[in-house]
């Protein structure tokens, strides 16, 4: 579990994860619209088994989902993350994603972490740079990211 000023971030409960789900098929939140197709609702259960809950400490309530997990793809920690829309503009995309990122760094021992965002999310790719990582190319149509310790 990561504890911030605002935030808890951890692996949900089986209820919880309910909740997740929900809030990744919901379109307006576009957790799944990078894909051609909508992924299956098997496989974003799949993608929820290594995602880790966003909770507002003073609500108690889910919020969104920020992540660093091992990417087969990529073989490399990824982070991700995503935001019920009616909590953007407040920094917790910020706050949870350099609380995710320094727990890489000092409790799994990374050396580098890795993301990717679609070029037409500006506000993901910026958050990226505010979080410290540097753009190193594209992959697959997605601008790619990395940040070293």
């Amino acid at each position: 579990m990561i504890e911030t000023e605002r935030l808890t971030i951890r692996p949900p409960t089986a209820d919880e994860t309910k909740q997740l789900f929900e809030l990744w098929i919901e379109p307006a939140n576009e957790r799944i619209d990078f894909a051609p197709e909508r992924p299956s609702d098997e496989q974003v259960r799949r993608w929820l088994e290594s995602a880790w809950g966003v909770w507002e400490r003073e609500t108690g309530e889910l919020v969104g989902d920020c992540s660093l997990s091992f990417d087969q793809g990529f073989q490399e920690w990824e982070l991700s993350y995503g935001f019920r829309r009616d909590r953007w503009g407040l920094g917790y995309a910020t706050e949870a994603g350099e609380a995710c990122v320094r727990y890489g760094f000092e409790v799994l021992g990374v050396e580098k972490v890795v993301a990717d965002v679609d070029p037409a999310n500006t506000s993901s790719a910026h958050l990226l740079e505010k979080l410290g990582f540097r753009r190193t190319g594209e992959v697959g149509g997605k601008l790619f990211y990395e940040r070293t310790r």
